[in-house]
Parts: structure tokens; C-alpha cells; sequence
């Protein structure tokens, strides 16, 4: 059996946003897995790349679009 490949996303959500993100993700624990990418101090943004398994990729994409509606249409899918 091979292993299956990852899905990657590339997200951008606000500074201000980033805590509440990384919290939500991790309680979703198993779902995906994220880096937050390079990004100076006082960048108002923070850019997240997102591995996912293809068997949650519909999952993943419901709580980000719940997500989005929650904070304003403030997260961004760059990929």
C-alpha cells in the first residue's frame, strides 16, 4: 500500500486573526496539519500552508469557509 500524498492550501489570514486560527485547527487535531510561512513583525497578515489529507479535504474546506464567515470573509485561500 503507498501512502497517500497530501493536498497543500496556502491560506492568509489577518495577525489579529492568526491565534484564533491555530487554536480552531488544533482542535480539530487529525484533520490537517499547517506551517505558518516567513513573515516579518508588524506584517499584517500571516500566510499558513496547509497539508491535507485527501480523505479530509471536504472537512477542511467546510471549517474554513465557517471560519471565514465567522470572522468577515477575512481568510483568504492564495492556493
Amino acid at each position: 500500500m503507498q501512502p497517500t500524498k497530501s493536498i497543500f492550501k496556502t491560506i492568509r489570514v489577518r495577525s489579529e486573526d492568526s491565534a484564533y486560527v491555530y487554536f480552531i485547527m488544533e482542535a480539530q487535531e487529525g484533520i490537517c496539519s499547517y506551517s505558518t510561512l516567513a513573515f516579518k513583525p508588524g506584517d499584517a497578515h500571516r500566510d499558513l500552508e496547509l497539508r491535507i489529507p485527501p480523505d479530509f479535504l471536504d472537512e477542511v474546506l467546510s471549517l474554513f469557509e465557517a471560519l471565514n464567515e465567522e470572522l468577515g470573509g477575512r481568510i483568504v485561500f492564495l492556493e
